[in-house]
């Protein structure tokens, strides 16, 4: 036996299984006592003994009873509607936004604000510890908090080390400074693309029996994710996914993170306001202006304006470029971009769609699936409502999973 080897105690089994019941819940939704013995292996008098304790705790409750075989009928169990919580938190360049979700996963409140140019992020952390602070006075119970953030991000040591347009984040820690403030309520942290990418593998890659997805955050600024088998990829440092600042031209201006001709330079929000902006100001052929936001650039696209449709085109080529040299790395069959340029709709998707296939090999093509994301709502705030449930009562944290793993490695 390794040194450093131990068992499980009584508690440890009781933890273990409790976790096995509520990831099979989370795997196949709402069920009865019996489907999740047969889900996990476990007798159902092991089961029913660890539901009557997850129902008293008011993590799972009973919603009602359903027709079983030979008209048998079984109550139903899902994680709680109601009582319990968890706190989401996405910070983005221009904006941020603040989520409450039941342990079920239902929207209860979703509030936010803009960040002004140059705001300094000491006040940006009060206004976001304002909406936390409203949020838990109506519902004190909150089992975890998730914040989400734009990269490249840390995450092993859950530190933004740059965010484009908006480098002071660099040197506040945000993740400590919410753990300081709340400091009975864990507070776990995530990368947003991967956040979304969670999301969108639980509601529509793996709906469709995708098995690698590769998902596209494009927006304020572009990031990526690789989910394989529900599992994000994350790298030895928790940067995985940067497909920002990879580069599309060796010979393209200077990044901010050191490289040269970095996507998002060509492909960000940021970048495609600012080029609207320049081409439109004086031009008598569009309906856009020098002062346009993007919610008028996407009007405009819809309506067919050619500056607007030659922008949006500029950055599906570029975009493609960056997809492409993914795909030919991954190997997904699946891609789906998200975030604010799914707006664009179907136009967008046909033009990278357009450009990835003049960059692929035929057979290679063909096996991916391109799409858009097809889902309601902010998908970073709900992947990270995921990730915290998973890392409150589906897994263990993974700061303890990472302890866990190099005291194996050392045999301590």
């Amino acid at each position: 036996m390794k040194p450093g080897q131990k068992g499980l105690s009584i508690g440890n089994v009781q933890e273990f299984n409790r976790r096995v019941i509520l990831s099979a819940m989370q795997e196949f939704g709402p069920c009865s006592r019996k489907d999740i013995s047969v889900a996990t292996g476990l007798d159902q008098a092991t089961v029913t003994r660890a539901i009557s304790v997850l129902v008293e705790d008011g993590i799972v409750e009973e919603i009602g009873f359903r027709k079983g075989g030979r008209g048998r009928r079984s109550i139903s169990l899902s994680f709680a509607c109601s009582g319990r919580s968890i706190i989401c938190v996405r910070l983005q360049r221009r904006n941020f936004s603040v989520g409450l979700y039941s342990l079920a996963g239902e929207t209860m409140e979703e509030t936010g604000s803009q960040i002004l140019k140059n705001q300094p992020p000491a006040q940006t952390f009060d206004q976001i510890a304002a909406c936390v602070d409203r949020i838990i006075a109506r519902n004190p119970q909150i089992d975890g908090m998730g914040v989400a953030v734009p990269g490249p991000f840390l995450e092993r040591d859950e530190r933004v080390i740059l965010m484009t347009e908006s480098p002071d984040w660099q040197a506040f820690d945000l993740v400590r400074s919410l753990r300081e403030r709340y400091s009975a309520i864990p507070v776990y942290s995530i990368h947003d693309a991967k956040a979304a990418a969670l999301t969108v593998w639980r509601t529509q890659a793996k709906p469709s029996g995708a098995k690698v997805l590769l998902y596209i955050s494009a927006g304020q600024g572009i990031g990526s994710a690789l989910v394989t088998n529900g599992e994000v990829y994350r790298g030895s440092l928790g940067l995985a996914g940067e497909l920002g600042h990879t580069s599309i031209d060796v010979n393209g201006p200077r990044c901010k993170c050191g490289n040269h001709g970095c996507l998002e330079l060509f492909t960000s929000r940021i970048a495609l306001l600012r080029d609207v902006r320049e081409y439109a100001d004086g031009n008598t052929e569009t309906s856009l202006t020098s002062e346009a936001r993007f919610d008028d650039v996407t009007a405009a696209f819809h309506d067919g304006d050619s500056l607007a449709v030659a922008e949006v085109d500029r950055v599906a080529r570029y975009l493609a470029q960056g997809i492409t040299n993914c795909i030919n790395f991954v190997n997904p069959d699946m891609v789906v971009i998200g975030d604010e340029y799914a707006a664009f709709g179907s136009p967008f998707r046909a033009a990278i769609a357009k450009y990835v296939k003049a960059s692929l090999l035929p057979s290679i093509f063909e096996s991916i699936r391109l799409e858009l994301s097809q889902i309601e709502g902010d998908l970073v705030l709900k992947g990270t409502y995921l990730d915290v449930l998973s890392q409150t009562y589906l897994t263990a944290p993974r700061e303890e999973l990472s302890r866990t793993a190099k005291a194996i490695g050392t045999g301590h």
